[in-house]
């Protein structure tokens, strides 16, 4: 009804997924750089997750049109499959021929098997790539775990890609799949947008559609951020709804009032949008979850994970005080780290780094000089000498630069940034890092150590030639994988 009144020759908000409109915000570039690596690398399994309407399939549809020609593909898209079904349809996908009447898992298996293997020597890569995987069966995944067994010395033939809501996590927590758990070299959730990536969104679909001026004015980009949570897909239905109601008020532009009532209708009446609950929340044991250590080694250095905290060994440059000396962090500055992220607040009695890991994020502690702290330009929490805790979001609320103490940091995980998979030579995590260090313009052929020690001369950090917490979070920051800056605005929260 509105095309001709605007000047759009198609729907610009239609939540068909139309290529001509594919837009690729920051996150979804993250995650797709995940997802690459994870490709390149050595396992056999891939996970996406976010939730519903964030753009997971838009980001598998950009994947897949990443892959080299001699790639072939089978998708599985209804994943309410018992083993036998999903034998069948990968056979089906791929073209192999079988006898329908009677198979067995054992026919199917080998019929795959002799596909598979024939593939390879004809320099071909499989991909299956299984959309709403939360739903599969565990007994289904294993039957892919052990399609991904069949492997040359340096290549699986098969890789799998799962996509799925947040449950798909919860799912391959379970023991009986912590085999295929230790499989994935490559996993991403999806957030929801950012303010200025919805307002590109916002405005790249208009202008696709034909649209040569704004259509929504500042006030309803900002509200319509807000009533969507930055999910695609309900950025989609309340544009739409606004536009509509901009026409029927013969409005040039849509404004607050439109996205308004756009809500209104969405939400049948409510009149807001539905946001995460509001009960209270804390950290209440965020340090006394008990040590385990988890070793990841990046070739010659050592990242330790302590508790809910990631500290550093006791050989590093960057060390911390025994845990006893640390009291846990208020909830108000975890929550105002939580924010920086743009994460929901973490929920009553939930050890806070093991709860982003969800996020594909971690937590990096240590002691150090508070000018190289800010090197990372990444919000972060400081101990002060009371024992409080100060969260510093904003480059003119910092401490003075001959400050030293304790720091937490949170960044996103790197590729392939697991204690198993980090160790391996050649690993989608080491390649991940020499990457990093030769955009700094470093000599691969020098030994690790002599990189490090230049990087860290040149970038002002401490000069350890190991790769300690703060320059692997330096590195992180200045990669793809991002995360919010330093704002130039107050926003320090301290408790006592």
């Amino acid at each position: 009804m509105y095309l001709n009144y605007f000047g759009l020759h198609t729907e610009p908000f239609s939540i068909a997924p139309d290529p001509q409109f594919l837009y690729l915000s920051e996150r979804h570039q993250e995650a797709l750089a995940h997802l690459s690596y994870g490709l390149q690398g050595s396992g056999g399994f891939i996970l996406l997750t976010g939730e519903v309407g964030t753009g997971k399939t838009t980001v598998s549809r950009a994947l897949l049109e990443q892959l080299p020609e001699h790639t072939q593909t089978a998708f599985i898209l209804n994943p309410m499959l018992n083993s036998i079904e999903l034998l069948a349809t990968l056979c089906d996908e791929f073209g192999i021929d079988y006898e329908a009447q009677g198979a067995t898992a054992k026919q199917l298996t080998d019929k795959l098997s002799q596909f598979l293997l024939a593939a390879h020597a004809q320099n071909r890569q499989c991909v299956v790539l299984i959309d709403e995987a939360q739903h599969l069966q565990p007994q289904v995944l294993e039957q892919l775990r052990l399609l991904t067994n069949l492997e040359t010395n340096q290549h699986k033939l098969l890789r799998v890609i799962l996509i799925g809501q947040p449950e798909l996590q919860d799912l391959l927590r379970r023991r009986e799949l912590r085999q295929l758990a230790q499989r994935i070299t490559a996993r991403y959730h999806l957030l929801p947008l950012q303010f200025a990536d919805s307002e590109r969104y916002i405005n790249y679909r208009l202008q696709v559609a034909g649209a040569q001026r704004g259509l929504f004015d500042a006030s309803a980009i900002k509200k319509v951020h807000q009533a969507s949570e930055g999910i695609p897909r309900r950025l989609n239905l309340l544009c739409d709804r606004a536009l509509l109601a901009a026409y029927n008020d013969q409005q040039p532009v849509v404004g607050a009032k439109h996205i308004k009532i756009a809500v209104q209708e969405l939400d049948g009446g409510v009149g807001t949008a539905t946001t995460m609950p509001q009960s209270p929340r804390g950290l209440t044991n965020f340090l006394n979850r008990g040590l385990s250590l988890i070793v990841v080694a990046a070739i010659v250095a050592s990242i330790v994970a302590v508790g809910s905290w990631w500290w550093l060994q006791p050989n590093s440059a960057v060390s911390t005080p025994a845990t006893t000396q640390i009291e846990a962090p208020k909830p108000a500055a975890v929550e105002a780290l939580a924010h920086a992220w743009q994460l929901p607040k973490p929920p009553i009695n939930t050890d806070f780094c093991r709860w982003i890991e969800s996020f594909e994020l971690m937590c990096i502690a240590g002691s150090a000089r508070y000018d190289q702290i800010v090197k990372t330009n990444l919000p972060h929490l400081l101990v002060l000498a009371d024992s409080s805790y100060q969260f510093v979001g904003s480059s003119n609320q910092q401490p003075a630069d001959n400050w030293t103490g304790d720091f937490v940091l949170v960044v996103a995980q790197p590729p392939g940034y697991t204690a198993t998979e980090a160790e391996v030579e050649g690993s989608v995590y080491q390649q991940w890092l020499a990457q990093q260090l030769k955009q700094q313009s470093l000599q691969a052929s020098e030994p690790l150590a002599q990189q490090l020690q230049r990087l860290q001369v040149a970038k002002g950090l401490s000069v350890t030639s190991k790769l300690d917490a703060l320059t692997l979070a330096w590195l992180i920051s200045q990669s793809e994988l991002g995360g919010p800056k330093l704002s130039a605005t107050a926003a320090t929260t301290e408790v006592h």
